[in-house]
């Protein structure tokens, strides 16, 4: 599993627009929006591939006017060998 916190910077009077197409993403929920259009988005997906395609799509959206990863990590889903003996 991979989990992306992206900043979303968006014009504040349309955010509402933008917010429901970003949850339009599948993986993607969206957690703050600030008074100046400013949004902390969460994306999970299971596909490296998958999640690069979102981040794209989310950069793309109408009314974006930008989208910057500010947090990445990766869980396996299988616990290490390590994890299982403790």
């Amino acid at each position: 599993m991979n989990i992306c916190g992206i900043l979303v910077h968006a014009h504040p009077e349309g955010f509402a627009a933008v917010e429901q197409r970003l949850l339009a993403i599948p993986g993607v929920e969206v957690h703050g929006i600030s008074e100046e259009g400013r949004a902390v988005v969460t994306l999970e997906e299971d596909d490296e591939d998958q999640m690069a395609d979102s981040m794209l799509a989310i950069q793309r959206l109408e009314g974006v006017l930008s989208a910057s990863m500010i947090y990445h990590q990766r869980e396996d889903e299988e616990p290490t060998k390590e994890e299982t003996m403790s």
